[in-house]
């Protein structure tokens, strides 16, 4: 035997590692923009409304001038050109000029005024 016979053993491994951490990672990128929560679960097993069991915000925009909001928390910033308001999910954010709080309660508030935008962060 003059030429020596090379292992390409480790070469292999090297190779199949790669090619198995980058399913892995693609795998762990789906499902975590795939997974539902348990409350999304439960509302489809029971056939209701997820914002009625998740007490999701609801707004209802009638035309430019007025929004209707349910299921908040609070108001964190109003003034006439800003109004930010705490959910459960997140805050929302409402941009306009002559804004105004005609009404609230615990759970709904009514918003007159010209919006420009409504922003969820």
């Amino acid at each position: 035997m003059k030429g020596k016979i090379k292992s390409t053993h480790k070469k292999f491994k090297k190779e199949s590692m790669k090619h198995l951490y980058k399913e892995i990672e693609s795998k762990t990128k789906i499902n975590s923009y795939q997974r539902r929560s348990y409350l999304e679960e439960l509302s489809e097993h029971l056939h209701l409304p997820a914002d009625v069991i998740a007490g999701a915000p609801i707004i209802t925009a009638t035309g430019r001038n007025e929004i209707c909001l349910e299921n908040y928390k609070g108001i964190i910033e109003y003034n006439g050109d800003f109004i930010k308001v705490q959910t459960k999910a997140c805050r929302i954010c409402i941009e306009g000029k002559e804004l105004n709080i005609l009404y609230f309660t615990e759970d709904e508030m009514r918003i007159t005024g010209f919006i420009h935008a409504i922003y969820y962060q």
